[in-house]
């Protein structure tokens, strides 16, 4: 795959992966405050930032150069997956860890598709 289409591809996967799961998230709220140590409103404010992460990332990647939009996402998925591997320590429930580590690691395989991409990017150049 093309660098400039694997850097695209992972734009746009991220903010599809974003809108989706802010949206569950948000809407889950009530279901999950038991399992996670964070108030309701507090749990739906997160998946609703994360949705409109989704379309800023969206943004980003129809206006920003490619490496820049890469970058600034790289470094917000680094910067989620450390936050989101640190609620799962302290979430309660088994089952709760285990999802909410799924998408620690999720978030990092964004991380590291963009990663790629930007070192393809460099080497194109």
């Amino acid at each position: 795959m093309k660098s400039q289409r694997l850097g695209m591809l992972s734009l746009r996967l991220d903010a599809l992966y974003c809108l989706v799961l802010g949206s569950l998230v948000a809407l889950t709220a009530p279901a999950t405050e038991s399992a996670v140590p964070l108030p309701l409103p507090l749990i739906v404010a997160v998946g609703a930032a994360v949705v409109l992460w989704a379309g800023l990332v969206e943004w980003m990647r129809a206006k920003l150069p490619q490496p820049v939009a890469l970058r600034i996402v790289l470094t917000a998925n680094i910067a989620a997956t450390v936050l989101v591997g640190a609620l799962a320590v302290a979430a309660v429930p088994v089952l709760a860890v285990l999802v909410i580590l799924t998408v620690a690691v999720d978030i990092a395989l964004f991380a590291g598709s963009q990663a790629i991409a930007l070192t393809r990017l460099r080497t194109a150049a």
